[in-house]
């Protein structure tokens, strides 16, 4: 009888314990997940933030200027190729209403631009290392799942929407320069929710601390 009593009692034990690891843990998760992002993101407009350039405030007006040579496949940081991109993007953002662009002369037969922003561009604008335009807010719909696979830290994933997101970035043109930010196209489009994850490490107690939060990304 006794030994009846004491699988009771462990079989209930680990119901409870699953209960807290599923359902009111996930629960804590998406409510801690939601404050973390809106305490990286206060304003609701900052979840993303889009690299222009390395085009300072004091650089504007900016005029645009040819790199030439050939393209590295192999070098990431190519200054031909990166060169070509900002270029690229600054024509891109104008005709979304977010700079001026002038035609100011010629390099030989290449037009030379002026680009300055409009008051459009400065509501998004941010000067981290650059010329970025920010947007969105994180929405949290659900956690999916935990995993505690990297010694002394956990990852959380759940699913996400972004509310407050601009008609600019729903450009294709746009959106699919951005490779760093995993589901950008449906996260702008909102067609369907996208995945995310928190990074967190463990501590000696069970404690944990934020390492990476899905507000805040600036995508190259």
């Amino acid at each position: 009888m006794k030994t009846q009593i004491k699988k009771v009692l462990i079989l209930g034990s680990s119901l409870l314990m699953l209960s807290l690891l599923t359902g009111c843990d996930f629960t804590d998760y998406k409510t801690r997940i939601q404050r973390e992002n809106d305490i990286n993101n206060p304003t609701g407009n900052k979840s993303v933030c889009l690299r222009v350039g390395k085009v300072y405030e004091d650089m504007y007006p900016y005029t645009i200027h040819y790199v030439e040579g050939e393209i590295d496949p192999k070098e990431p940081y190519d200054k031909v190729k990166q060169n070509r991109r900002l270029n690229l993007k600054l024509s891109l953002y104008a005709k979304e209403g977010l700079f001026t662009e002038e035609l100011v002369g010629h390099d030989g037969d290449k037009p030379l631009y002026r680009y300055n922003l409009t008051d459009e561009g400065r509501k998004y604008v941010d000067w981290w290392g650059g010329t970025n335009f920010c947007f969105g807010r994180v929405v949290v719909e659900k956690v999916t799942g935990v995993d505690d696979q990297l010694q002394g830290q956990r990852v959380i994933i759940f699913t996400y929407h972004l509310e407050n997101v601009p008609n600019w970035i729903k450009n294709k043109d746009i959106y699919s320069l951005y490779k760093g930010y995993g589901g950008l196209e449906k996260a702008v489009l909102g067609e369907r929710p996208v995945k995310g994850a928190h990074n967190y490490s463990i501590s000696s107690d069970g404690r944990l601390s934020l390492i990476r939060a899905r507000s805040g990304s600036y995508i190259l």
